[in-house]
């Protein structure tokens, strides 16, 4: 009954947490990537696609957060209203109330490790595949007419007449990607190849004017034709990152021997962050006990920034332990599980005082 009662309680703070959490971070990210994704011609659909695939990426790092405040806020309730100090006059020992934490801290841990394990790699690939299909799309539909355009790093892209997306009349080029130099090109006239991951601007009767940084020298030339490879980097695009690999794949590169140490270590410490980073949800939440009876007169906004405290400083220390690991100066098994370790070691200290004090 008292362990029911006590998840019941820890539950509803911890979806509450970890709703808010989630809405906020979806806020921030889409603010960054709504706007690319519309410049890139994307529609509602996509949008909607991106975002879901956005949450699945974003709830493993909000898990640990929901569930460790989720945890505070129960325990600073209960000591506000005397039920802590009931249960104790009733017989009801530490142990027992930490019981249903810990039930609950390792319900959460596993979902994080199952969620970081094999949904969030598939999601953060799918989320480069959304925005690489819409460059695709994009740059097969052609140039628009009299709208500039900054599809590739560097470059802007104007055409005063556009005919089917491909053809060209009154084209100008402004460039800051040669060696420094800031320039344009004009062209009469011209046409866009797209040819799978390549395109190509071929420009007909036209000039350019490059400038140096210090204004100081000046390079014009004239040509009758022109070609102007585009910086797609499609194909490069499409390779699969460390934190978009399966963890088969991610073992195979830190074994393989032809690449260099530190490229091994880091594909490494990928594999290995899967399974010490979930590690939070089990041993943060251990520490929100004793931390919530004493703060059962400050507050929840107090609450909720103790656990923002508690969970960044366990993050910046885990990001740490992951330079550790990738420079190697420590084996990433090693470094990684130095978070866990000393905040589990944090966590058992606290319980003793907690024990002590009820």
């Amino acid at each position: 009954m008292l362990t029911r009662y006590l998840l019941r309680e820890i539950l509803s703070n911890f979806l509450t947490v970890l709703l808010v959490a989630l809405l906020l971070l979806m806020l921030t990210r889409m603010a960054d990537f709504g706007p690319e994704i519309t410049a890139r011609g994307g529609g509602p659909g996509d949008l909607l696609l991106f975002s879901v695939n956005l949450a699945v990426f974003l709830v493993p790092f909000a898990l640990p957060l929901a569930a460790l405040a989720g945890v505070l806020l129960s325990f600073m309730r209960l000591s506000h209203d005397q039920e802590l100090l009931a249960l104790s006059a009733l017989g009801v020992s530490p142990g027992r109330l930490y019981r249903p934490v810990l039930f609950f801290a390792l319900a959460v841990f596993l979902i994080t490790l199952g969620l970081n394990l094999f949904l969030l790699p598939r999601a953060k690939r799918a989320m480069r595949d959304l925005l690489y299909s819409l460059a695709t799309r994009r740059l097969e539909r052609g140039l628009p007419e009299k709208t500039p355009v900054d599809w590739f790093p560097g470059l802007l892209l104007y055409a005063e007449k556009v005919k089917k997306g491909f053809h060209f009349r009154r084209f100008y080029l402004f460039e800051e990607t040669r060696s420094g130099k800031k320039g344009i090109l004009y062209a009469e006239k011209g046409r866009l190849l797209v040819k799978g991951h390549e395109a190509e601007l071929i420009m007909e009767r036209g000039e350019g004017h490059f400038f140096s940084p210090d204004l100081r020298e000046v390079e014009n030339f004239y040509f009758g034709e022109y070609r102007y490879r585009l910086p797609l980097r499609l194909s490069v695009e499409r390779e699969l990152k460390r934190g978009e690999m399966g963890l088969s794949e991610l073992w195979t590169r830190g074994h393989r021997r032809v690449l260099p140490p530190r490229k091994r270590r880091k594909y490494l410490t990928e594999f290995y962050q899967r399974f010490f980073y979930p590690l939070a949800a089990l041993v943060l939440p251990l520490l929100a006990p004793p931390l919530g009876t004493r703060l059962r007169t400050s507050g929840r906004g107090l609450a909720l920034g103790a656990a923002l405290f508690l969970y960044l400083a366990y993050y910046l220390l885990f990001s740490l332990a992951t330079t550790l690991a990738e420079s190697g100066y420590l084996p990433p098994p090693a470094a990684l599980a130095l978070p866990p370790v000393a905040t589990g070691l944090a966590a058992f200290i606290l319980y003793l005082r907690f024990r002590k004090g009820t």
